[in-house]
């Protein structure tokens, strides 16, 4: 199944550097009104006001002494700048020029900036950053101004001022774009490309061992290989362009959005600019038309995952239900925003995937323009969009220059953007936890009103003022083991507990004694299904357990196996008529378990009941067995557990006839109630006959098969026992009454 990318279906032009920048040399000193900044007291320049107007002599006076550290650099009339060389005597100057009473104001000399959002060359075309009611476009090689509605922004210029004052220690953030390649050459992205850390640039050696050759500014699963973007110079403006063949113009627009330096006078700024930003990019849509399938989705944001990227952001979509990414996504810790497509259509009638994925971990987002209105061409559904960001006449990079391009595509990034300015406080945030600070701090936007679930569009301020609600895991989960034999198998149990509030994303298993490291953040190793795992040998087994802040742990356990043999117990007896001999077999393992018993008549060997057809097998239940053979002779039993462990044990069956029979006692008196145990003593004492109790009188006393008389009213019983041979023995027994 194809996925492509959800592109513009407005603006798409390309203009050549040169235009570009004429252009905004216009739009830069086209603005009139500046400001005033103190640059310090480390100034080495003086701005004098005077009360009267004075001459250049009046003024030498004024600084006589301090020889050529003092310098007049300007004069008109009342006012004059002065050059102090020597910062030792800054002070000094300052204060006698204060002190003078021809002197009205002594202040440190600064500079001036135009009044726009940052210096870049484009910044009156980020209506996103600050919407004051009016935008300028770059269509056509002609920057046009653009009628808005104030405040459809999402307050970064605010955030940005709040972000500057406080004193958080922030992180750095690593955003993967999953789209087309980036141009990790650009002048306003170079310095915000993730760089592998653990990878030799073009050794052809996989130094870091993840399975990717060279990957530096991460892959190209399009075309398998390391290469990210692809250039063509064009002789007309002196860049490298996209290559036509393989455009990477998409992907490398989604990333000036996010992060596009600020500041640097040329192209604009990125969202999130002002935070320690690095670009993963991961190329899966190429050729001219932009073309990527599911497979090398899911590749790349394994990838993603096992490399540390915190967010991953979407810019395409397909119609085709995929269970793999769904899972794929699912087991990522990245927070993933995804667009939702540029159809004008109804996501809940015909989803968008993965936007329409229902999911903790992912926010899906439409486009609006700066009038705060969806365009015909932004996607909607009440029940399965979740927010819109701004995506109309968006300005960003492209590969060696700048394009004006519209869509879900551009508006994903913004909110990217802003996960990653919440991101930037705490590397223990989980997806969930920022999820629900950007869509609880939305800004309310009327035109969205039953349009998405959630009728707003990111506030970049709001959810910085919320950062400190933001709940973090820094708990690792917690992993317990256990082994169970089961047959020739070993299950082990697995329970895995979240200590934080994150919850488990991944469980996964390896064979061995292995490392955190050996799972790559949870994208190696088996599943876990059921709660357990099941292997064939003993030994050492590693289990691991991920949440959504990226806490990692493993527990190993050791298997030790069966090595011990059940254990056979044998006895038998005769029957009465001699025509039959009963073995009483019982067989224990208290570890793999019995997997099977047989008999052959002899002396026996191991090797003996090996054939599948030798001996007859012994159905055991609640581990005994009864087996009967007619003739006296020598029969050994064979065991087997589930791990191989085999024993025999022989029994010799010999009938052996009594000789005598007598009771230790001719008489026994005892009271009503009472019991005693009545035993006849046979010769020889291994004879297998079998002796048989009787009452002459039951109603007086009656006797069980082991001997046992119980006495139940008065008078006299004679109680006999007999051998199956013809020999008895007789006892009296006399009941009487209890002593009152």
């Amino acid at each position: 199944m194809m996925v492509r990318k959800i592109y513009n279906k407005y603006i798409s032009i390309i203009l050549p550097m040169s235009v570009l920048i004429i252009i905004g040399l216009i739009m830069l000193f086209g603005k009139k009104n500046i400001s005033y900044y103190n640059i310090g007291n480390n100034g080495a320049e003086l701005m004098v006001m005077f009360n009267e107007t004075l001459d250049e002599e009046d003024i030498n006076e004024l600084l006589e002494g301090y020889g050529s550290t003092v310098e007049l650099i300007k004069f008109k009339e009342d006012f004059a700048l002065i050059s102090v060389s020597e910062s030792d005597k800054y002070h000094d100057v300052m204060e006698r020029l204060r002190n003078h009473r021809l002197v009205k104001v002594v202040e440190p000399n600064g500079e001036v900036q135009l009044m726009q959002t940052t210096n870049d060359m484009y910044a009156a075309t980020q209506w996103s950053l600050r919407n004051e009611g009016s935008y300028r476009v770059l269509a056509s090689g002609v920057m046009r101004e653009m009628s808005a509605t104030k405040d459809i922004d999402m307050d970064v210029i605010e955030a940005w001022e709040y972000m500057s004052q406080d004193m958080a220690e922030r992180r750095e953030v690593v955003v993967a774009i999953i789209d087309t390649g980036v141009d990790y050459n650009h002048p306003d992205l170079s310095g915000r490309i993730w760089i592998n850390p653990n990878e030799i640039p073009n050794d052809g050696i996989d130094n870091d061992n993840n399975g990717y050759i060279d990957d530096i500014y991460g892959w190209d699963f399009y075309n398998d290989d390391p290469s990210v973007c692809h250039y063509k110079f064009d002789k007309k403006s002196g860049l490298n362009l996209a290559l036509p063949e393989d455009n990477d113009n998409h992907g490398t627009h989604i990333a000036g959005i996010i992060g596009a330096v600020a500041n640097n006078e040329i192209g604009i700024a990125g969202i999130a600019s002002n935070i320690d930003l690095k670009i993963m990019s991961l190329k899966i849509n190429g050729g001219s038309d932009g073309n990527g399938n599911i497979s090398d989705a899911i590749l790349a944001i394994k990838y993603a995952t096992a490399m540390g990227a915190d967010i991953c952001n979407i810019s395409w979509g397909t119609t085709h239900y995929s269970t793999a990414l769904l899972e794929a996504i699912n087991e990522s810790d990245m927070l993933f925003v995804a667009a939702a497509g540029n159809g004008g259509n109804n996501n809940d009638k015909t989803p968008i995937y993965p936007a329409d994925f229902k999911l903790d971990n992912l926010i899906s987002t439409t486009f609006i323009d700066a009038n705060g209105m969806m365009t015909r061409l932004s996607n909607y559904g009440k029940k399965s969009i979740e927010i819109a960001a701004p995506g109309a006449d968006i300005l960003s990079t492209i590969v060696g220059t700048y394009q004006t391009l519209s869509g879900s595509s551009m508006a994903a990034p913004h909110v990217t953007a802003v996960a990653s300015l919440l991101y930037s406080y705490n590397d223990k945030f989980y997806p969930s936890a920022v999820k629900d600070i950007i869509i609880k701090t939305i800004k309310p936007i009327d035109g969205l009103e039953n349009k998405v679930i959630h009728a707003g569009i990111p506030n970049a301020y709001d959810a910085l003022m919320e950062v400190d609600n933001i709940v973090d895991d820094i708990w690792p989960p917690n992993i317990n083991l256990t082994t169970i034999f089961n047959k020739n198998e070993f299950i082990i149990p697995v329970k895995v507990e979240d200590i934080g509030r994150s919850d488990i994303r991944v469980i996964r298993w390896l064979a061995g004694s292995r490392k955190v490291a050996d799972f790559n953040r949870g994208t190696a190793g088996l599943a876990v299904d059921n709660n357990k795992i099941t292997v064939a040998k003993s030994g050492a087994y590693t289990v691991y357990a991920g949440d959504y802040a990226g806490n990692e742990s493993v527990r190993i356990i050791e298997i030790e196996d069966d090595v011990t043999p059940p254990k056979i117990s044998l006895s038998y007896s005769v029957s009465e008529n001699y025509k039959t001999r009963t073995i009483n077999i019982r067989v224990v393992d208290g570890q793999s378990g019995i997997r099977r018993v047989k008999i052959l008549e002899g002396i026996k060997k191991e090797s003996d009941f090996l054939p599948a057809n030798s001996g007859t097998e012994i159905i055991l239940e609640n581990s005994r067995a009864f087996y009967e053979v007619k003739k006296d002779g020598i029969y050994t039993l064979y065991a087997i557990d589930n791990r191989g462990n085999h024993i025999v044990k022989p029994i010799e069956v010999k009938t052996i006839l009594s000789s005598d029979l007598k009771f230790a006692r001719t008489d026994k008196v005892i009271t009503v109630g009472e019991d005693f145990y009545l035993r006849a003593f046979i010769k020889p004492s291994n004879s297998t006959d079998i002796i048989t109790y009787t009452s002459s009188d039951t109603r007086v006393a009656t006797i069980n098969s082991k001997g046992k008389v119980v006495a139940h009213s008065e008078g006299i019983t004679t109680i006999t026992a007999r051998t199956n041979n013809g020999l008895k023995a007789v006892c009296r027994v006399i009941v009487i009454k209890k002593n009152p």
